[in-house]
């Protein structure tokens, strides 16, 4: 059932990139016991799922909760059932109907029914004042949910949406407590408490984040590990720990070079590589003074080079090929000669800084002075804020940069406390109601201050729309995009991860923030 969102392309080139370790897994026996020790490269502001926008806050939270659906993190893009027991889809495709497991209960202690679904997305989609969802707009279509009993909840929609079942297996769904929302609807935000898999023990701040199995949870026989351990380390450190085995695993990124040096340090360090959904780009503070003015954005985007990008920028990070708003594979997907007639995308470099000059010029503002905003990540967020400066630096831009902790990056972000940023998308799919959400006006993880009617009726018709007509409108919307330069796109990217060869039943999804809720891992020792 889930299949039928994903085209054949793509479901088959991510199968040839995960069927060996698939394989592997499939032939090995779990064994019950150990702690697994990763590393999480920094630290999120808040404890409520629906809030934070960093795949770092899930790296320590998705253990503790659960979501209706998810995807099967052995079989990627499989969607099973996780509160749900069941579910069905109407003929009309309005109406989706989950049976949920009997015999669930909270970390506290208390039982959880369709009310907790109900009160869970309730908020998600309609948040009360002073709380943040920050993926309100992929629930709008929601017209009302329904719990008819305990047992039973129904989802009634406003129009079909052919990435649903996706978007009710998303990690940031974690499922809270009705009757705790009750009495305080904040309070995720400081109390970590779910149904899921380890139950929370303990956040030293700047160490370590610690959790202990659910000898209550309704799985029968999972999870396999006693526990997990999560250390708080960033830059080259997590090279050093996983070489050391001072930590099981590095399941964010460990890009091609730093697997060449683990491949000499420690032998007993296995990778896994494969696609990646997330799309790094330049997001503009359109509210601020020149950024407000297209010819500025237009010529920061000529300004840099994608083919001197893909050629400085593979031998030191996980960027690759140059593109636009989409991960590869989806519908809005073009041909290498269409992308390169696109502004910026040009293999001719001279020609591009010199438009990029003369609009400068025009807009009045030559000897531009501006600051970066990044995240001091060293993948891929470091190399690709150094080659972007550069670029800047070649038209006689002035640029500099501030690298901010990951709470602070978002602080600014929010705030429009910032000229331009690199941001970027992390989606567990590829479908446009799932990706497009982010650059939308008025969406709380847009944070350009665009307000642009156009855009909001492409998005509106490309939901109602199918086939060629529905590939037609994305593509437009990515065209308007770049035409006005709201966000200048970057480049694509591989997923790397590694982990110590005693590590069993985690297998790489396209994403960092799916399988990572660690039912399925066990250590082989």
């Amino acid at each position: 059932m889930s299949y039928k969102h994903f085209s054949r392309a793509a479901l088959a080139g991510v199968a040839a990139c995960l069927v060996s370790s698939q394989m592997a897994v499939a032939q090995d026996t779990p064994k019950r016991g150990g702690m697994f020790r990763h590393a999480v490269e920094q630290e999120s502001n808040t404890y409520d799922c629906h809030a934070t926008a960093t795949s770092f806050s899930l790296q320590v939270l998705a253990p503790h909760y659960n979501t209706l659906l998810r995807f099967d993190p052995l079989n990627y893009p499989t969607v099973v059932g996780d509160l749900a027991e069941s579910w069905e889809q109407s003929a009309d495709g309005l109406t989706y109907t989950f049976k949920l497991k009997q015999g669930v209960k909270f970390h506290d202690g208390s039982d959880f029914d369709s009310k907790d679904i109900q009160a869970t997305f309730d908020r998600i989609r309609k948040p009360p004042e002073g709380i943040v969802s920050s993926r309100q707009g992929q629930w709008a279509n929601i017209d009302k949910i329904e719990t008819p009993d305990a047992g039973t909840v129904v989802f009634t929609l406003k129009n079909p949406n052919p990435a649903q079942e996706l978007l009710f297996a998303n990690p940031w769904n974690c499922v809270y407590s009705a009757e705790k929302l009750a009495e305080n609807p904040n309070y995720p935000a400081t109390e970590v408490m779910g149904t899921g898999p380890f139950v929370f023990v303990e956040n030293v701040k700047g160490s370590h984040w610690t959790a202990k199995r659910n000898e209550n949870y309704f799985d029968p026989g999972k999870p396999y590990l006693d526990g997990i351990t999560a250390n708080f380390i960033n830059g080259p450190g997590i090279i050093n720990a996983l070489a050391g085995n001072q930590i099981d695993a590095a399941l964010f990124i460990v890009a091609p070079p730093d697997q060449e040096k683990l491949k000499a340090l420690n032998p007993d360090i296995v990778f896994q590589n494969g696609p990646f959904n997330i799309t790094q780009f330049l997001t503009f503070n359109l509210t601020k003074a020149p950024f407000d003015n297209p010819k500025v954005r237009q010529a920061l985007n000529l300004a840099i080079s994608r083919v001197e990008g893909e050629q400085v920028l593979r031998r030191v990070s996980v960027l690759k090929d140059r593109g636009l708003y989409f991960p590869p594979g989806s519908i809005a997907a073009i041909s290498p000669e269409e992308l390169e007639k696109l502004p910026g995308m040009s293999n001719d470099v001279e020609a591009q800084r010199a438009a990029a000059k003369a609009l400068l010029k025009e807009a009045g503002a030559e000897g531009l002075k501006l600051t970066l905003l990044n995240r001091n990540l060293r993948q891929p967020w470091e190399p690709l804020g150094l080659f972007v400066l550069d670029q800047w630096r070649k038209v006689g831009i002035e640029a500099d940069q501030i690298a901010a902790e990951t709470p602070q990056y978002f602080a600014a972000l929010t705030s429009k406390n910032y000229d331009v940023a690199i941001d970027f998308n992390n989606t567990v799919s590829v479908d446009p109601n799932e990706v497009l959400v982010k650059f939308m006006p008025g969406s709380p993880n847009n944070y350009s201050g665009l307000q642009d009617p156009k855009l909001t009726e492409l998005f509106d018709a490309q939901v109602k729309a199918t086939g060629e007509e529905r590939a037609k409108i994305v593509k437009q919307i990515e065209a308007h995009m770049l035409e006005q330069a709201y966000f200048i796109p970057g480049f694509t990217s591989t997923r790397n991860v590694g982990h110590h060869k005693d590590v069993k039943g985690w297998k790489l999804p396209p994403t960092t923030v799916l399988n990572l809720q660690l039912d399925t891992v066990w250590l082989d020792r």
